[in-house]
């Protein structure tokens, strides 16, 4: 339903139920579910018939996102004080976007953040390094596979050669390993304590 207001623009639900071939009432029933997830916009009274407005992709991507940060910081907070630690795991991750947003997650939470970073993932990572270079952020030690973008220069300490894999240690208890460049990108986050042994030793951390 998004991708069809997407495509026609700011319309009435008649014409979207038209356009995606659905009943009037599933049309509008969809159309309010988008409103509800900021997914669009309904024009204000006395506007008739009502309009919709689709949510620019970009400003809806960043709200998305700020709604699984906000989900995953209750998560943290509420499994914090288990009583029993959880056993270490090990996870696939797969493409350049779950990649990015596994790793701004883990920065903003991190107090500590060591490795080597894919000059392709700094722009779409750099919020979480912004804030970890404020004062009360994370305590950062990063290096920069390939040429240090733009912008780095404050936050990155150097760079390695660009066919280094991204190697990122939190609080030296989680580790995220890719490989591979854009769609292609393809990696590991885990908390095993022997990973996480190996990527200390591979970043020369003792």
């Amino acid at each position: 339903m998004y991708t069809t207001l997407l495509r026609i623009g700011p319309t009435t639900g008649y014409a979207v139920a038209l356009a995606s071939r659905l009943a009037r009432a599933n049309a509008y029933a969809a159309l309010e579910g988008l409103v509800t997830r900021g997914a669009a916009t309904r024009a204000s009274p006395p506007t008739r018939p009502v309009r919709y407005r689709p949510t620019d992709p970009q400003a809806l991507l960043a709200h998305l996102a700020t709604l699984q940060g906000e989900a995953l910081d209750r998560l943290s907070r509420a499994l914090r004080d288990a009583s029993h630690p959880g056993e270490p795991a090990t996870k696939e991750v797969a493409g350049a976007r779950a990649v990015a947003n596994l790793i701004l997650q883990l920065v903003a939470r991190a107090g500590r953040v060591d490795g080597v970073l894919a000059a392709e993932l700094w722009r779409p990572t750099l919020p979480a390094w912004r804030h970890a270079s404020r004062e009360g952020g994370a305590k950062v030690d990063l290096r920069i596979a390939g040429d240090i973008p733009a912008g780095a220069e404050s936050i990155a300490q150097g760079s390695v050669p660009a066919d280094a894999p991204t190697t990122l240690l939190f609080d030296d208890a989680q580790v995220v390993v890719t490989a591979g460049t854009g769609d292609a990108v393809a990696g590991v986050w885990s908390s095993h304590p022997l990973i996480v042994v190996l990527a200390r030793r591979a970043l020369g951390r003792t």
